[in-house]
C-alpha cells in the first residue's frame, strides 16, 4: 500500500500533462452578401410596407393631434405606434420596427450593427438634396435586412422632437417627460436624421414568384 499512492499520484501527473486544453471554436465564417435579385425584391417590398406603415401611423397622428393638438398626440405615440406597427409586420410576414441613435421609446435603441447603418446615412446626406437610398443587407443566416431613412422633413415635427424652449412647448416637454423619462429624442432639426426603418424578410419569401 507504501507504493500505491506515489504511483498513482505519478499517473495522474503524467495524463495531466498529456490532455490538452479545449479550442474554442472556429469563428463563424462570414455571411455572403444578398444575391442582387434578394436585394432587389428586398428593396421593392420593403419600400412598399415602410410606406404603408408610415402612412398609417401618420394618419393615426394626424387625427390624434386634430382631436387635442400635439399634447393629446404624445400619448398617442406612446400606447398605439408599436401595436400599430405590429400589425404591419404580422400582416407582412415580417419584423417591422423603427430604430434610432437618440430614443424616446428604449425598444427603438440601436445596436452595433443598426448603428453602421444609421452612420452610413448620415454621411450621404450632406452629398444630396434627396433622402438617402435604402440599404439591404444581412445580419444572420436565412434573412435579409431592409433599412430605410426617417428624415425629419416637416416642421410638424420639431413641436416634439426640436429644441427644447424653441420648437417644443413647455406643456408638451412635461408630456414628454412624464411619458419618456429616458427621453432622448430632442434636438433636431429640418433635414436630420431621425433614424431608419427595419424590415427583415425571410429569405423564402423573397425568392422568384413569392
Amino acid at each position: 500500500m507504501k507504493t500505491l499512492f506515489p504511483s498513482l499520484a505519478l499517473l495522474l501527473l503524467l495524463l495531466a500533462g498529456c490532455s490538452k486544453t479545449p479550442e474554442a471554436p472556429p469563428p463563424a465564417a462570414p455571411l455572403a452578401p444578398p444575391s442582387a435579385e434578394i436585394r432587389s425584391a428586398a428593396a421593392q417590398r420593403g419600400k412598399a410596407i415602410v410606406t404603408e406603415a408610415f402612412s398609417l401611423l401618420s394618419s393615426n397622428l394626424q387625427t390624434a393631434i386634430q382631436h387635442g393638438g400635439v399634447s393629446n398626440a404624445l400619448p398617442f405615440c406612446s400606447l398605439a405606434a408599436s401595436p400599430l406597427t405590429a400589425s404591419m409586420a404580422s400582416k407582412h410576414g415580417v419584423a417591422l420596427r423603427r430604430v434610432t441613435q437618440k430614443a424616446r421609446n428604449p425598444a427603438d435603441k440601436v445596436n452595433a450593427d443598426e448603428l453602421s447603418i444609421l452612420r452610413q446615412f448620415e454621411a450621404a446626406i450632406p452629398a444630396s438634396t434627396n433622402p438617402p437610398p435604402p440599404i439591404v443587407t444581412n445580419f444572420v443566416a436565412s434573412t435579409a435586412t431592409f433599412f430605410a431613412p426617417i428624415i425629419l422633413s416637416k416642421e410638424l415635427c420639431l413641436q416634439c422632437h426640436g429644441v427644447s424652449g424653441k420648437d417644443i412647448a413647455p406643456e408638451n416637454l412635461a408630456v414628454i417627460q412624464r411619458l419618456y423619462p429616458q427621453d432622448e429624442a430632442t434636438g433636431f432639426k429640418l433635414g436630420d436624421l431621425r433614424g431608419a426603418w427595419r424590415v427583415d424578410f425571410p429569405l423564402a419569401t423573397l425568392s422568384a414568384g413569392r
